[in-house]
């Protein structure tokens, strides 16, 4: 046995190595016998061999085999022990480091996995360490609102500042409640601002970590853009209405001044009809391309309806370019028509523009400014004409505003009386008919043209109303007519009907019923249905007119010759008479391509057995002329004017009925 002496630590250690290994020992009997002193020596020694070659553990390393030099079974026995004991920290700690392994590969399975749902999500993740009031954002919640990733962490209040101040209190008010233990997770939706000054909506998710006092330590979680559900038109792509309103409310609140263009596209339907474009969702890219270039501006165009479409800007940028908004809006018109040639496509829309500019009027809140931005649109419509609002017309539309309101309480209250204009046979001077007009006469507004309360009605949707009004006032006049003074006389009463109510699939059967209740002939009735009524629901409009016909209601073409389909009418609709529009008989006898229009129509007409009336006749000369063509109806001021029911009755030349 040789001994050596080795420095260990601090402390000395005599490290004994032996040559004899624990698989060389033979079996070990063990004989209880009295310890000597040699024996404890013996035994000393050994566990000062296996303590000096143990302490290679302290640096983890068990792959060790304990041996002793000595021929006493005691310490061979105790060799053998620690020895076992050792294989089975080994095992253990293979079995450790194997556990450790296949938890660290699952660790990274699902860190991958949920990487991969993240990035899927293209949600951005944000922590926030509440200790240190330190929040860690990710690169996609940076992207999300257009900003540089320039910084590992951010404080609390970075990431309140990008939220819109009036959604501000509503995000404090969340995480407060989640940080109190009131709500279990967080769940809140917000504006970003975006680094082109516009805001997008975001659904921020997360959940607390609690510490060992049951404090929130940690909140985490995702944000998730849903700008595509709140602000864009699912069908176009384009920012809608709301996205529109909030613009303009913050442009108001910071006190910035800004223009609407409101734009009506009126031949969509023409243009799908003789297109090879199946649908609306076809021209919405190109629309928005037409409305979103002008001149270097930073235009954003939002869809309003089918048809109606807005485009914001900020007068700061009309400005720098040197423009107007009269140059914008012309621009637009341009564009849509593609004058220029500035469009690759063929399709040229027509449009009418409305605009307002928030510096000419003084403006409180946002949708006063929408407001007026329809009312220019309206306007434009009417006219033909772009139309920019301006102060003169907020008296107009207060004007028209107190016109809506009294006319629909007239239509509660039954209170519209028509008046009625005589319809004679031009060469005999008889009587044939009346036409019954609307009036509407009040006793603080006065008496107010069609052409105010009529357009006014339409906006309103007050003309189902208004013209079941005047039907009804008309079966009433005409059963106190034919009961009274003409009695004995073929008379009718013509009145006009509306799109909206020839698009009832109720309304033959309405108008039949009013007319048997008042015991009054359907061949009293004549119904006049323009071109434009018939355009917006042909197919709804002749199964209604052929149900009216049918039992006795006369069916008239009015204003024919003004639209574009009036001879396929002639061929698809059952009709009884052609009215010929004031503009083809003023002045006719000066004018050589009327007359032949009108001749023309009286020939086409008579071979097709239907009766003339040409309206709007105030010149003898008019009527000499319409004679001289033919058999045919005169209606007009030169024969008879509009008069209340009593009034049209009493003006009545003798002799002709």
């Amino acid at each position: 046995m040789t001994m050596k002496l080795n420095s260990r630590s601090p402390v000395a250690c005599i490290k004994v190595r032996c040559i004899v290994s624990s698989s060389s020992l033979g079996p070990i009997n063990v004989r209880r016998s009295p310890v000597t002193d040699n024996q404890n020596l013996s035994l000393r020694s050994v566990i000062t061999q296996i303590a000096d070659q143990l302490c290679d553990t302290i640096d983890n390393n068990f792959d060790i085999h304990v041996a002793v030099d000595t021929p006493d079974t005691e310490g061979q026995k105790l060799a053998l022990l620690v020895n076992f004991l050792l294989e089975n920290v080994r095992r253990s700690l293979d079995d450790m480091q194997s556990l450790n392994m296949q938890l660290e590969d699952k660790v990274k399975e699902r860190t991958s996995l949920l990487d991969l749902i993240l990035a899927g999500s293209n949600d951005g993740v944000w922590i926030w360490d509440i200790a240190n009031d330190e929040l860690t954002l990710s690169g996609r919640w940076y992207s999300m609102l257009e900003l540089p990733h320039d910084a590992n962490t951010q404080s609390p209040e970075f990431w309140l500042q990008q939220i819109h101040p009036a959604d501000r209190g509503r995000f404090r008010d969340a995480i407060k409640r989640l940080r109190k233990g009131e709500s279990e997770h967080l769940n809140v939706e917000y504006r970003v601002k975006t680094a082109h000054q516009g805001y997008r909506w975001m659904l921020c998710r997360g959940v607390c970590q609690k510490d060992n006092n049951q404090q929130c330590s940690i909140v985490a979680g995702t944000q998730t853009d849903i700008s595509a559900m709140r602000i864009f038109d699912q069908e176009s792509g384009m920012t809608n209405e709301r996205y529109l309103r909030e613009r303009v409310e913050d442009a108001i609140t910071e006190e910035q001044s800004l223009f609407l263009v409101y734009v009506t596209v009126e031949n969509i339907d023409a243009i799908l009809t003789s297109s090879e474009h199946p649908s609306n969702a076809m021209l919405y890219p190109i629309i928005q391309e037409r409305l979103s270039k002008v001149s270097n501006l930073h235009l954003v165009a939002s869809k309003l309806s089918a048809i109606t479409f807005a485009v914001m800007g900020f007068e700061s940028e009309l400005a720098a370019t040197n423009l107007t908004i009269e140059d914008v809006c012309q621009q637009l018109r341009d564009n849509c028509a593609n004058t220029q040639r500035t469009f690759d496509d063929e399709i040229r829309f027509e449009v009418a523009v409305g605009a307002v500019v928030s510096s000419m009027l003084r403006i409180e809140q946002s949708q006063q400014l929408i407001n007026y931005a329809w009312s220019a649109l309206r306007r434009a419509r009417q006219l033909g004409q772009t139309c920019i609002f301006t102060e003169a017309h907020i008296s107009q539309d207060s004007r028209r505003m107190r016109v809506e309101k009294e006319l629909r309480r007239s239509l509660m209250k039954n209170a519209l009386a028509p008046d009625y204009q005589a319809i004679y046979q031009g060469k005999t001077k008889t009587l044939e008919g009346f036409e019954a007009l609307a009036r509407f006469r009040h006793a603080e507004l006065g008496t107010v043209s069609p052409g105010e309360f009529i357009p006014i009605a339409e906006d309103a949707g007050l003309m189902r109303e208004l013209g079941y009004s005047i039907l009804d006032s008309t079966i009433a006049t005409i059963k106190q007519w034919q009961s009274g003074v003409l009695r004995d006389h073929p008379f009718y009463i013509a009145v006009n009907v509306s799109a909206i109510q020839l698009q009832d699939p109720y309304f033959a059967d309405n108008v039949l019923a009013k007319l048997e209740g008042a015991n009054v002939s359907p061949s009293r009735l004549k119904l006049e249905v323009t071109e434009s009524t018939l355009v917006e629901s042909f197919k709804h409009a002749a199964e209604q007119i052929d149900k009216l016909r049918q039992q006795g209601v006369r069916i008239a073409l009015d204003d024919f010759g003004t639209g574009y389909s009036s001879l396929s009418y002639l061929r698809s609709l059952a009709i009884d008479t052609l009215k010929i529009d004031r503009s083809f008989v003023a002045n006719l006898h000066e004018n050589k391509q009327k007359s032949a229009i009108i001749k023309t129509v009286y020939e086409l007409a008579t071979e097709l057995d239907l009766s003339v009336v040409a309206e709007g006749v105030e010149e003898a000369e008019e009527l000499d002329f319409l004679n001289s063509i033919g058999d045919m109806a005169i209606q007009g001021f030169l024969l008879a004017r509009p008069l209340p029911a009593d009034e049209a009755i009493d003006q009545l030349p003798r002799g002709t009925y």
